[in-house]
């Protein structure tokens, strides 16, 4: 058996900016469509497996865009908006393919197929009903409606004049059954602006299952000067002010454990959950104070949506797994300096991402401006939608 460095030189490339482009793709899609529902529609209109895998990512900006020639287009927007938002383009070979299994018969084609204009505008027509027979069944929040559809070298511009270079492009790879076809999707830039931040709800708690979350219990916070604590050395003694603990003593007059009023907050957070601490249980009474009263007075929020944004708060430690060095005992005490340990996978197999001893989710390595990086390709914990 030889050894050899981990060939981190041929990792997939990509930039910051295809990152974000892509995260920013994906979240105006999420807001729309569902992407688990998505796939059962059109498995269901077309009688065949379908997946959409982005092949290349082309951020605001860029000067290179996927080549409309030969190709049909679906101009997509709001139902209750009269602009397109977005541009759906695909290979002609498939807008065919398309319609002809919503027809459910073949259509003989003979020459170029955007040369054909007696047929173009039933093709387009049979790719414009299944997107928004799909966007209909699937559909999240905004409703996305079809606003027309056409060969793509003769389509409308989805984006006014100089927009172009604020648009975000994914080229496409489009698996129909057995076969592969190229696409390309356009989103205008102005529907990408100021993305909203993503939901933090029970059922996002929920669906980390039995990871460990771990909340500071807070007696008290002070104002401080940053010299005074800087000068404290072993021995000094804090004096934090106001304390509302007491130390209740047992039935044998013995001091017992600290009770009174306690915050729950992360360790960033200025606000914090009212509770109250009673030996070796806490009770917590849901209300929300400042931390710091000197910093700002109470906050609106109340009750559970309180301690939901206080977890959600809560830092955590997540790990790359890239294998697992399994031996025993003995094997363990003879290794030395130099010494090789088979860690039981391939080279380039996917790693795994673990958060306070649960594994949450698996990834692939990728190089992102030189930096390592870790791309999702699946989530394991709870019932998060895998997309």
């Amino acid at each position: 058996m030889s050894a050899s460095p981990f060939p981190w030189r041929s990792l997939e490339t990509t930039t910051r900016a295809e990152v974000a482009a892509l995260r920013d793709a994906r979240r105006w899609l999420a807001e729309r469509v569902r992407f688990d529902a998505l796939a059962a529609a059109l498995r269901e209109l077309l009688d065949a497996d379908v997946r959409v895998l982005v092949r290349r990512v082309f951020p605001a900006g860029s000067p290179a865009r996927p080549a409309r020639e030969g190709t049909y287009g679906v101009l997509l927007g709001r139902a209750d908006d009269g602009a397109g938002a977005a541009l759906l383009e695909v290979e002609a070979a498939l807008a065919v393919a398309v319609t002809a299994r919503v027809l459910r018969r073949p259509l003989p084609v003979v020459g170029p197929l955007h040369a054909l204009p007696a047929r173009s505008a039933a093709i387009a027509g049979g790719l414009a009903a299944v997107v928004a027979a799909a966007a209909r069944r699937a559909h999240a929040g905004a409703l996305l409606r079809v606003h027309s559809a056409g060969a793509g070298d003769a389509f409308p511009k989805v984006l006014p004049a100089g927009a172009a270079r604020e648009s975000v492009s994914l080229a496409l790879t489009v698996l129909l059954g057995d076969d592969a076809f190229e696409g390309c999707l356009t989103i205008a830039g102005a529907n990408l602006s100021a993305p909203p931040p993503a939901p933090w709800t029970g059922r996002a708690l929920s669906s980390l299952g039995a990871m460990p979350l771990s909340l500071p219990i807070i007696a008290c916070a002070t104002l401080a000067r940053v010299a005074d604590i800087a000068a404290l050395r072993t021995g000094d003694v804090w004096l934090p002010g106001t304390w509302p603990l007491a130390l209740a003593t047992d039935v044998a007059g013995s001091p017992g454990s600290l009770r009174g009023l306690v915050l729950l907050a992360a360790a960033s957070s200025p606000t914090g959950v009212r509770a109250r601490l009673e030996g070796n249980r806490l009770v917590i009474s849901g209300e929300v104070d400042m931390l710091c009263p000197a910093e700002a007075e109470m906050t609106d929020l109340e009750g559970e949506s309180a301690l939901l944004d206080a977890v959600g708060d809560v830092p955590v430690i997540v790990r790359v797994e890239v294998g697992e060095a399994r031996m025993i005992a003995r094997e363990w005490a003879a290794l030395g300096r130099g010494d090789v340990v088979t860690l039981g996978r391939r080279v380039g197999e996917r790693v795994l991402l673990r958060v306070g001893g649960v594994p949450v989710a698996r990834g692939e390595l990728v190089s992102v401006d030189g930096e390592v990086g870790v791309r999702i390709v699946e989530r394991l914990a709870g019932d998060a939608t895998t997309v």
